[in-house]
Order: structure tokens, then sequence, then C-alpha cells
């Protein structure tokens, strides 16, 4: 069912309670389109440093989990209106929101961009600030490549499912570069509203493990472990089933 609610301003901060507060709208002053970030392992809450199985039976752990999200629009019937340049998003700590100024209008979906495109992949990270995503403190700066990382999937794994020795060997996948900047188009089953002095809610449900494995492609880790600029067949296949593994109710 498609999880869909307007919510008046006034009992908003009755949905704060618990919520990571680092990019909501502190005092909107239109219509608030609400995106809560939710990562998830096999359908449970996903949490760094914890232990599960990669395909294959592998014993794996993320240790870091961090993707960009740029060009992120609202889709309508008549056309398309920007909400961000762009979110950068860190699936290590547990679900959050994130706030978008939005037009009143009837929409069908998002559309977006995995990564990002070339005039900002290009740009220098020292003209962003501290809390930008695009800042050099995120660690998703390439210095050497002059661009930046799209998405960042480090973490450890034993190949023997039986062993109780510490996870030990690295995976260590990062796409970037242009080649592997993706569209992905979020809709989800039925249209959504946004209105004046109202905030609408969707959920951006993130499948951390269709990062490995979907219907189509599977990454095994004890031989597909490491990218970082080069290596674009196991880039490009992390970078598809990351965009298979984004959906939105």
């Amino acid at each position: 069912m498609v999880m869909r609610y307007l919510l008046p301003l006034f009992t908003a901060s009755l949905l704060l309670v618990g919520c990571r507060k680092d990019d909501e709208v502190k005092d909107p002053q239109g219509p608030v389109l609400r995106l809560r970030v939710v990562p998830e392992w096999e359908g449970q809450p996903f949490q760094t440093f914890t232990e599960y199985r990669a395909p294959g039976n592998i014993r794996f752990k993320a240790e870091m989990l961090r993707f960009y999200l740029s060009d992120i629009r609202a889709v309508s019937a008549s056309g398309e209106h920007a909400l961000s340049a762009v979110k950068l998003l860190d699936l290590g700590n547990g679900d959050y929101n994130l706030d978008f100024a939005a037009p009143e209008g009837s929409w069908l979906g998002l559309r977006a961009g995995i990564g990002l495109p070339s005039a900002l992949n290009h740009t220098d990270p020292a003209l962003y600030g501290d809390g930008h995503p695009l800042s050099v403190n995120t660690g998703m700066y390439w210095t050497w490549a002059d661009g930046y990382k799209f998405v960042l999937f480090d973490g450890r794994y034993n190949p023997d499912p039986l062993s109780t020795d510490p996870l030990l060997a690295p995976f260590s996948v990062h796409t970037g570069m242009d080649t592997c900047y993706a569209p992905v188009e979020l809709f989800p089953a039925l249209p959504f509203s946004t209105a004046k002095d109202q905030i609408t809610a969707l959920t951006l449900r993130v499948k951390v493990d269709g990062f490995l494995q979907t219907t189509e492609e599977t990454i095994d880790v004890v031989t597909e472990n490491s990218a970082h600029g080069t290596n674009y067949p196991l880039a490009l296949k992390l970078t598809r089933n990351v965009k298979r593994s984004l959906s939105i109710e």
C-alpha cells in the first residue's frame, strides 16, 4: 500500500520525536515534501558493523555506506520541478528525513541521479562549506581524479560460513567518474499531493542487501571486492544494483 499522508504543521513537532533532524525544514513557509530514508537488510533495519550473509552464504558486514542523489526533481503530469541539486545519503545511522521545499500540486513521483552529473562532479570541493554534501570533509572526493566518489561501500567478509574468526578480508567498492552516473525514477504506486502549510511524507526504502544481489545481477564479495575509479565492470554492476534497490511508497 502506498504510504501517503499530509500533516498540518501544528502537528509536525510530534513526528520529529526520535528522528534525526539534520536535513529537516526548521520553519517551513510553504508546502514541504518529506522523504524518510529507510535502509534495510532483508526487510529489517540495516546497521553498519553488524554481521549479515552476503550471496553464497558469505559472512559479511558493511562498515561505511554512502551515495549521492543529485538533480532531484518532482514529476507531474505537465512537467518537473527541481527540489535539490544534491543530497548525500549516509546509511550508517538508521532512518532519517530529507525535507524539500515544493510548490503546491499533484505529483507522479521523483526523478534523480545516482552519483553526480558532470558539472557537479568536477567542481572544486574547497568551494563548499563543512555542512555541504560536496565538502571535502565528506570523504567523497578523489583528489587524484578531479572528481567525486558516487557510491562508497566499504566492509569486510570471511568466506567460510562456519568460521567464528573475525571478518578481516576487505570489501571496498567506490564508484565514480562520469561513466557511473545513473538516472533513476522513483514513482510510488499512486500520485501524491503537496499543499500550503502542510507536510507530505513519503518513504524511500533502500534495500541494502540488494546492492550485492538483485534478480538480475549478483556481486560475489570473494572475487568482486575492489574498485576505486577503475574496474568499471564491478563499479557499474554495483550502480545498477543500487538503482534497482531504491523504491518510494
